[in-house]
């Protein structure tokens, strides 16, 4: 299994782990571990397509977090990404994954740092379900041009 999917399953499994008492750190663990568990997807999905197979691994290190959220949240915004032409429901699907990502990575943020936050079971399933989703959708789109186009675009910054 790829580590993208084991870090899904493994969000997954803390977020179901002792049902009637989980712990915050279950909890926390399985929202930061969604969020990663699609980064890598992404990551993985972008440097599959690259050549020489050698450079991937270094390919790979070159994606930032922060770049990733502000490409995926201004997939939105038709200024930036006006999808002509393309299927509605493909661009409906990567707005979707994308805005999963930038959703996904907030909470992360939460989860890893603000312990002031107080997590439920349900609050933590939904955002691993939100990363299962993303991962199920992203199967179905991602020979798409514009999902493609959406890959390389997560390793570049904006321009504004």
């Amino acid at each position: 299994m790829a580590y993208h999917d084991d870090l899904l399953q493994q969000a997954m499994e803390l977020a179901h782990k002792n049902p009637a008492s989980p712990t915050q750190a279950d909890l926390r663990r399985s929202v930061s571990a969604a969020y990663y568990a699609l980064f890598h997807l992404l990551v993985s999905e972008t440097i599959a397509h690259w050549s020489p197979a050698s450079s991937r691994d270094a390919l790979g290190r070159m994606f930032e977090h922060s770049v990733m959220k502000r490409v995926s949240g201004r997939i939105s915004d038709s200024r930036f990404f006006p999808f002509t032409g393309e299927d509605p429901k493909v661009v409906r699907n990567l707005k979707t994954v994308a805005q999963a990502f930038a959703q996904l990575q907030d909470k992360r943020h939460i989860a890893d740092y603000d312990n002031t936050t107080f997590w439920t079971a349900t609050e933590a399933l939904r955002e691993v379900t939100t990363a299962a989703k993303a991962f199920s959708i992203w199967q179905e789109i991602r020979d798409e041009k514009i999902a493609q186009d959406y890959l390389v675009s997560l390793l570049i910054k904006p321009r504004d």
